[in-house]
């Protein structure tokens, strides 16, 4: 019987379903109940007792694996083709014979795509990558005898795959070199084991999932595209909290401002190099596709791009695509932002509404400059505004320091102050970040053109 885990549990029946987002029935349902075997299910079977043998046990797949190096057996069905749809499935390796459990036991492949698990110094979840002929570790803490639940976004016309592990709102690994087989109006979904054992080893397949409607199957549903998110549908606030964003203060004010589950904190890590005298620059986790989808807001609080890929490409596509759909993209200035966060050459660059310069392009007022309500700016950004629809407000000093414009469906935002200066720089003039109205003004700039007191 299954056991309660960590990890998203349960024992019943598999089912192998497309599912449309509308909810309609799906064309294709198979369930692991009752005595029917795999070959009247569809499911055509390819492997001799010396490879694998594969039976239906209480509601779930069993599959075991004698010793029989290199020489695995499949299973195998047709399924629809489908240009961007999520799998989902649980695996639970090692039922039985775990200390045999050496080398790639169980893998799956869809549309010609391969994942596999292998334990190294560590137990992993391998992904291949037909062009570079490799197979690479999407995670390598994958449990041993537990039930763990798995879940594959892919987007063939992006190129695109995302894996999920257990219950995580986000992807632990993205990769944009997604080759998928999909000609024709069916494809295969496959079952396999291969590869090195000591002795027997058991692995269980089954599937808690978390399609609506449906518990305890194997799925493969479709992904609409194009139109079924809109602006109205958008309903989160997606922080990413740069190196001077505890200054600033901005993850309490927007915690003000946004309520419970509709905020999503994302972090900028620094890693110290052992090899280089330098820092590396890394989110702790990335927004996955649908993440950006259902994005309302996303501000980037003193956000680098670079050196190196602090925000990966294909983060940037999503969050350009995600501002065209309709999101509002709020940026932050500081020392690590805009010029000095090596913007210029992005698609940022092409998204902000002011000019994106160089590392040399923060500058310093020679005495501090009123804000509003007594807070005053001492480091900003030069960035003049562009030509075009863009919109200003809040001058210091006769420089304004926030400038929006539509962009697509969305619009961005960008605040040209930066959280820099002594008490002393700042004498009897308040930091605007230690400003009482800051947290109302981070607010209003989420707004976009509410800062500006326009419709927002």
């Amino acid at each position: 019987m299954r056991r309660a885990t960590s990890w998203r549990v349960g024992l019943g029946a598999v089912v192998l379903a497309m599912v449309s987002v509308a909810g309609a029935q799906p064309p294709l349902v198979e369930d692991f109940e009752g005595a029917v075997d795999l070959t009247e299910r569809g499911w055509r079977v390819e492997a001799d007792e010396t490879q694998s043998v594969w039976t239906v046990v209480d509601g779930h797949l069993e599959v075991i694996c004698p010793r029989n190096p290199y020489k695995g057996g499949r299973i195998v069905r047709d399924v629809p083709t489908i240009e961007r749809g999520v799998l989902e499935f649980d695996c639970r390796l090692g039922v039985e014979g775990s200390s045999n459990y050496n080398h790639l036991s169980l893998g799956l492949r869809l549309f010609e795509h391969l994942m596999a698990f292998k334990k190294y110094s560590g137990h992993h979840l391998l992904v291949h990558v037909p062009a570079e002929n490799i197979m690479y570790s999407a995670t390598g803490a994958v449990p041993l005898n537990e039930w763990v639940h798995y879940r594959v976004e892919f987007d063939t016309t992006r190129g695109r795959v995302e894996y999920y592990l257990g219950d995580e709102r986000d992807p632990l690994k993205i990769d944009t070199r997604l080759t998928m087989n999909i000609e024709g109006e069916t494809g295969e979904l496959e079952i396999f084991n291969y590869g090195l054992t000591k002795g027997t080893v058991t692995n269980w397949v089954d599937n808690k999932g978390t399609v609506t409607n449906w518990v305890d199957n194997i799925s493969l549903r479709a992904i609409e595209t194009g139109g079924e998110q809109t602006a109205g549908a958008r309903d989160r606030t997606l922080l990413i909290l740069g190196i001077s964003s505890e200054r600033l203060g901005v993850e309490a004010a927007v915690r003000e401002a946004v309520a419970g589950e509709r905020l999503v904190v994302y972090n900028m890590q620094t890693r110290s190099s052992a090899t280089r005298p330098t820092n590396l620059l890394t989110l702790d986790k990335v927004p996955g596709a649908t993440t950006w989808e259902s994005a309302q807001q996303i501000i980037l609080a003193d956000v680098p791009a670079g050196p190196g890929e602090c925000l990966p490409p294909h983060l940037l596509d999503d969050l350009e695509l995600s501002v065209s759909d309709g999101a509002d993209l709020l940026v932050l200035g500081g020392p690590f932002a805009l010029g000095s966060g090596q913007y210029a050459g992005t698609v940022l660059e092409e998204m902000l509404p002011v000019e994106v310069g160089g590392a040399w392009q923060l500058k310093r007022f020679e005495a501090p400059q009123a804000l509003a309500g007594g807070a005053a700016v001492l480091w900003y950004h030069d960035a003049p505004a562009k030509p075009g629809e863009v919109r200003t407000a809040l001058a210091a000093g006769g420089t304004p320091m926030f400038a929006w414009w539509p962009y697509g469906k969305g619009r961005v935002g960008v605040f040209l102050g930066a959280a820099l200066g002594s008490a002393e720089d700042f004498g009897e003039a308040t930091p605007f970040w230690e400003w009482d109205g800051w947290p109302d003004l981070v607010e209003r700039m989420m707004t976009i053109g509410g800062v500006a007191g326009e419709e927002g």
